[in-house]
């Protein structure tokens, strides 16, 4: 039986700089390949999972190949052992689709059958053309593949440990799993180690647990409409400023934005930007502008997390101007994302939790329709607590349905008392058994109007890091790794000891 190496390039920079002993990702990619098959062969990914299927099965034709060893181009610790395991658990029971289940992406390939590989191609131009459209990533094939996975055999090689809760990407497609492979790379070279053994490195490394923030979370207007009684800012903000926020005409500076804008671009070249972290934005007279400084990036999109009563059709077509007129992302992601604070499934537990006129309710729902003008990515949000849950299954249900303003799409949202500021009212305990290193430290930069960036949103004012429009971005962001190293030896400040959003998680 004849086995071969599909390798699909990922055209990225940071594949070819040789930061690995002298060589490239995609050296060490290459050489890989050579020890485990006889023949090595390249093909185009294409625009969607469907090219990629179709050139990837006529390569298999070609070279009258039995199973194919799949892998992108820039994954520089791809391992040759592991690769013999799948290998060996492919042919022992003769599998269609084999893979690695557990490891952080990066050490093995994928091992598929060639009659399997024909038959996802089929199934691409007809009963799974949908899924067939959606664009190439890294695990696109056995996305793919789950649509229909019962007709298939599939096998697994097990990890030792499961290392998936980590979001692992050791490729060099981006900068920030570049970094990651970097710094993996120092801590293993010239070590004879298992790919377990590299995980358990990577695990308690804080360079690669945080490399650059993914998620940049900005308050550009302190005015917000009511108080919602699951939320502690208009309280935290009285406490502060000894006025309401309803009444607060404080806003961030454009100017400020756009250099903070163009450093966030310098240093994470790829991330989300929220416009949302306290305060409700569209109060801010310029969001237009904001949108349009964050899109001028094609690897940056905007987060927008909005009560939906200042939305109209006026602004609505403003910001589809500017969406339809920016370049698509590069990032991955959408250009923007709208989340609407709703709730409640009801007007009247809608006016309970938002101290809010009743008639407000019918304004929020109608803004889901107005924001969809805009992008298809609008979420209605549903805040999961003691006061709404007889209301879950009602508002899911509603949502969920493809006829429905939102196209299906809804989020529902832990409560969090935001470390003991609210009363606990969650009304069912999520959190992992084992804790991880939090997510938000690790991945998040929380910016406040004035440019002060405390440790993490559940700070709200207190605990600031640095002020990014003095120091710099990267400056703020560098001091933030102390509590990424004290997390990571189970040392927790009084705050972060009794908060459950580590395990929760943005873009």
């Amino acid at each position: 039986m004849k086995t071969i190496v599909i390798l699909t390039r990922t055209n990225s920079p940071y594949s070819q700089k040789k930061e690995f002993g002298s060589k490239s990702a995609v050296e060490l990619v290459e050489n890989w390949a050579s020890k485990v098959s006889e023949k090595t062969v390249y093909v185009e990914k294409g625009s969607c999972v469907r090219d990629l299927l179709y050139n990837m099965n006529e390569a298999c034709k070609k070279e009258n190949a039995d199973t194919v060893i799949f892998s992108f181009d820039d994954v520089p610790f791809i391992d040759e052992k592991l690769t013999k395991s799948l290998l060996d658990s492919h042919f022992d029971f003769k599998s269609e689709y084999t893979y690695a289940d557990g490891y952080p992406y990066g050490f093995a390939p994928e091992v598929i059958d060639s009659g399997a590989l024909n038959i996802l191609c089929e199934l691409s131009q007809t009963t799974k053309e949908k899924e067939g459209n959606a664009p190439v990533n890294k695990d696109c094939i056995f996305s793919f593949l789950k649509s229909d996975i019962n007709s298939f055999e599939v096998e697994s090689v097990l990890a030792e440990d499961d290392y998936r809760l980590f979001r692992y990407n050791f490729c060099c497609d981006k900068k920030e799993n570049f970094i990651a492979c970097k710094k993996l790379f120092e801590l293993t070279e010239g070590k004879n180690l298992t790919v377990n053994e590299k995980c358990l490195l990577a695990v308690k490394s804080t360079d690669i647990l945080q490399t650059v923030p993914g998620f940049y979370n900005f308050q550009i207007a302190s005015k917000c409409s009511g108080t919602c009684s699951f939320c502690p800012y208009p309280s935290c903000y009285k406490n502060k400023f000894n006025g309401e926020a309803k009444d607060s005409s404080d806003l961030m500076k454009y100017e400020d934005f756009c250099k903070a804008v163009d450093e966030i671009y310098e240093l994470s070249e790829n991330a989300v930007i929220s416009l949302s972290l306290w305060g409700e934005c569209f109060y801010h007279p310029e969001l237009i502008k904001f949108v349009e400084k964050v899109l001028s990036y094609k690897s940056l999109s905007v987060f927008i997390e909005t009560d939906g009563l200042n939305v109209n059709e006026e602004i609505c077509n403003s910001l589809k101007k500017i969406t339809d007129k920016a370049e698509p992302r590069t990032n991955g992601y959408e250009k923007i994302y709208f989340a609407v604070s709703m709730d409640a499934f009801t007007a009247e537990t809608y006016s309970k939790l938002h101290n809010l006129p009743q008639e407000m309710f019918e304004k929020c729902v109608k803004s889901v329709s107005l924001l969809k003008t805009v992008t298809d990515e609008v979420y209605p949000q549903f805040v999961r607590m003691n006061d709404n849950e007889n209301e879950l299954e009602s508002f899911y249900r509603y949502w969920n349905e493809q006829s429905n303003p939102s196209g299906g799409k809804l989020i529902i949202q832990k409560y969090d008392s935001f470390s003991g500021l609210l009363p606990d009212y969650k009304p069912a305990d999520l959190s992992p058994v084992e804790r991880n290193v939090c997510w938000h430290l690790r991945r998040d930069l929380c910016i406040l109007n004035n440019g002060d960036s405390p440790l993490c949103k559940e700070f709200l004012f207190n605990n600031i890091t640095g002020n990014v429009f003095k120091e710099g971005i990267e400056k703020v962001w560098q001091k933030t790794k102390e509590s990424v190293k004290q997390h990571l030896e189970n040392n927790y400040c009084k705050e972060c000891k009794v908060c459950d959003e580590y395990y929760t998680y943005n873009f």
